[in-house]
């Protein structure tokens, strides 16, 4: 079982067409899909930065970058209608679409939204972006989201913005062991594992522009298999699934741990599937 654990329906994945095309010519089983650009049918090509720098910090400098472009294309603005969209297609395709709610936390009314589209859609997976919406992770919203979750027992997916605010949500999501949390990208990887005392934090290894080899290979070695999500972020990113295909199976691990990392892990912890 392969199933990519963090894309977005836009580009090569703008449709089922593409979608399914995407699969079947990657030899993936599924997808976990979330919003994106609305309408945008382009691949975005990304320069591997991370084969230049070796720095497990590439993150914070993508997100000042991210959160400059989405403030001015006002994409976030089109979050409901993408998430609705995702949903449809999820229905049609259950077996294939995992549907990611893309749930904003400077709206007031964001429980409610959540609660309205779980009964009809039944998601799989709760996301929030700091770059895309500009909230703190301590404000009193995330927290009853996270509250919302438990109950639940619906994942949580991240990206967080800065060294700052992985330090803030560790302490976070400390008061909550029961809930599980996926970290976007492996930001802020060194600050979590440091502070955090819930092991129930995994850690998505999409964008391998974003992530060096020897910052995945290093955590292997602190935290194991057991914790990584195999994932794109398709189509920010050129081949995105297959170099981290390659980096997985490259890997000085037994087969047991690759199949973890491509799709075991987020078998596990989403009871659906």
């Amino acid at each position: 079982m392969i199933i990519d654990g963090h894309a977005h329906a836009c580009g090569e994945l703008h449709n089922i067409n593409g979608i399914l095309t995407y699969l079947s010519n990657n030899q993936i089983d599924k997808v976990v899909l979330c919003p994106g650009e609305p309408n945008s049918t382009k691949n975005r090509k990304v320069p591997m930065v991370s084969e230049i720098i070796n720095n497990s910090n590439i993150g914070y400098g993508f997100n000042k970058v991210i959160q400059l472009v989405t403030s001015i294309s006002g994409v976030a603005k089109h979050i409901d209608a993408q998430n609705e969209n995702i949903a449809c297609m999820a229905n049609e395709y259950p077996e294939k679409i995992i549907q990611a709610y893309w749930v904003n936390p400077l709206e007031d009314n964001c429980i409610q939204k959540l609660e309205n589209s779980y009964l009809v859609h039944n998601f799989s997976i709760i996301k929030m972006h700091q770059c895309w919406h500009n909230f703190d992770v301590l404000q009193n919203t995330v927290e009853n989201i996270i509250q919302w979750s438990s109950d639940k027992y619906i994942p949580i997916f991240i990206h967080l913005l800065s060294k700052e605010q992985c330090i803030k949500f560790t302490k976070l999501i400390n008061k909550y062991p029961n809930v599980i949390f996926i970290i976007g990208h492996m930001i802020g990887f060194n600050e979590i594992v440091e502070n955090s005392t819930n092991e129930n934090i995994y850690f998505d290894i999409s964008a391998p522009f974003l992530i060096p080899l020897k910052t995945l290979e290093k955590a292997i070695k602190i935290i194991g298999s057991n914790r990584l999500i195999l994932g794109s972020d398709t189509p920010y990113g050129k081949s995105n699934i297959q170099i981290n295909i390659n980096r997985i199976k490259n890997l000085k691990i037994g087969i047991d741990e690759q199949e973890n990392i491509l799709g075991n892990n987020l078998m596990k912890i989403i009871k659906k599937i």
